[in-house]
């Protein structure tokens, strides 16, 4: 399943760029994203890291030349350097339940940065959602789609 959920990811992610001009925070993303829709406080976490990672890469820009494949490496440590803190420091148990507010992954958080700060967060985040939940369906329909009746 995850596999079938990458390789679709990075073929929505591609027809989205093709059709509508706009990256969904990078190839792989939306497949990563679409695999933790059941989980809305991983994605919460992972946005959250995402912002703060696009935050300081704008308040970076404006002191450094900072663009292409600066942006892109700069994107990524800093994203992975929140990440890393969010799998330590972002992690609830409470009597009830537990809240894991951790980012997906190292890269993740990043690469959403990254395009966020070419394309504008709120594009970003719009392609982001549109194509996770595609990815998400058809993963569904894929794997339920043997367990319909057949019909004679």
């Amino acid at each position: 399943m995850i596999e079938l959920a990458i390789v679709l990811g990075v073929v929505i992610s591609l027809v989205s760029i093709e059709a509508f001009g706009l990256a969904a925070g990078g190839i792989i993303i939306p497949g990563y994203i679409s695999l933790q829709l059941t989980s809305p406080d991983r994605i919460f976490g992972t946005l959250l890291v995402a912002f703060a990672t696009f935050l300081l890469i704008k308040g970076i820009s404006k002191f450094t030349f900072l663009f292409g494949r600066r942006q892109m490496v700069v994107a990524l440590l800093i994203g992975t350097i929140l990440s890393i803190v969010s799998h330590h420091f972002m992690l609830f148990n409470t009597e009830t339940s537990t809240a894991e507010f951790s980012a997906v992954g190292w890269v993740v958080p990043g690469l959403i940065a990254h395009w966020a700060a070419n394309q504008g967060f709120l594009k970003t985040m719009g392609m982001l959602s549109i194509t996770s939940v595609v990815v998400r369906l058809l993963v569904i329909i894929s794997f339920n789609g043997s367990q319909f009746p057949q019909l004679y």
